[in-house]
């Protein structure tokens, strides 16, 4: 069973200009874009920065209006939802900011800071809350002395653990990582990661981890989705989709991670995709990515292909958002000439 679906999400932004603040066009940064994280796994977002992943986060749990689309938690219509219900709501779905250094009240002690969403819902007496609080330092690593301390007070990766230990504080069922290491020093980026595993286990979380830094996503997702400027390209198993790529934006973005092995690293093919990024306010008909695409050919600027299902030895569910997805088969890859008849058909419709 899904515990959350989200089907055909929209946040389109406008775009004011003039005296009068007329609304002139509109930028694109979520355009209809579908999938489902199970309850329990790890559902990756990754892309380039600007493509709309963390609008996605932030629009799932309505800290921005999306512009349209469905949002369904727990057979909860979110889209439906009353400011009331919103509240409830978010018991049970929380986020972690990407910035450790922005996300946190510089004003408040580190116990205000966890235990601030305990006193909103009423959660236990002052003693309770305290102990609660107390209970969460130790959780993410950090002490009970750390309580009284300000954030200026702690490095990067302690604010961070901070940062993990408020949104645990309400016991949710869904976290929204958004980009939860970026910020952070290679070092500590590893503990962070370690951590948020560990608690997955501890306490049956279910993570959507939004990231651009694939080798994360790579360790810490069950399966992962590719965005590219509002739309998602291709969803996959993790283990599947690092192996057997279908999308050429997908490849060019695994080519970029960097491999431990000096051999490997010199001989493998570095794809490096001409032009620039489209703007999101002005998104290429068709294809989003055909004015970058090696293998884009006539119908590819035609109609935008929806996910589809496509074959392969690979034995898992392999969706891809292209005309002309990579095959393999028996371990080798091929490219079509042919366009894949799944994207036809769902252009078509």
């Amino acid at each position: 069973m899904s515990l959350l679906e989200v089907k055909d999400l929209k946040k389109h932004f406008p775009i004011k200009s003039g005296v009068l603040k007329r609304t002139t066009g509109y930028v694109y940064a979520v355009d209809g874009i579908s999938f489902t994280v199970e309850k329990g796994e790890t559902l990756g977002l990754v892309g380039e920065s600007g493509c709309g992943k963390s609008t996605t986060g932030r629009s799932v749990l309505r800290l921005i209006a999306p512009t349209a689309g469905s949002i369904v938690f727990e057979d909860v219509d979110v889209m439906a939802a009353s400011r009331s219900d919103m509240q409830t709501l978010r018991r049970d779905m929380q986020i972690i900011f990407q910035d450790p250094y922005a996300s946190l009240n510089p004003r408040m002690r580190v116990r205000n800071i966890i235990g601030e969403s305990l006193k909103i819902h009423n959660i236990g007496t002052e003693a309770e809350r305290k102990k609660r609080v107390f209970e969460l330092l130790e959780t993410v690593g950090l002490s009970v002395e750390h309580a009284e301390r300000y954030p200026h007070e702690f490095s990067g990766g302690q604010r961070q653990r901070i940062g993990i230990a408020r949104a645990l504080a309400l016991n949710p069922k869904l976290i929204i990582c958004d980009e939860p290491v970026s910020a952070l020093d290679v070092s500590i980026r590893a503990q962070v990661i370690n951590l948020l595993e560990d608690l997955q286990d501890e306490f049956d979380l279910t993570y959507l981890v939004i990231a651009h830094d694939l080798s994360v996503v790579k360790h810490i997702s069950d399966r992962v989705a590719v965005m590219y400027l509002g739309k998602i390209v291709e969803i996959s198993d993790s283990a599947v989709l690092y192996d057997y790529p279908q999308h050429p934006y997908t490849e060019a973005l695994l080519s970029a991670v960097p491999i431990p092995d000096p051999t490997t690293e010199r001989t493998r093919r570095r794809i490096i995709l001409e032009g620039d990024v489209p703007s999101p306010a002005n998104p290429p008909k068709g294809c989003v990515f055909h004015p970058r695409c090696p293998r884009a050919q006539d119908i590819c600027t035609t109609a935008m292909p929806a996910l589809s299902v496509t074959g392969g030895d690979t034995g898992q569910q392999h969706e891809v958002a292209c005309y002309f997805p990579a095959r393999f088969t028996g371990g080798v890859r091929t490219v079509p000439n042919q366009p894949f008849d799944g994207a036809l058909a769902a252009a078509e419709s």
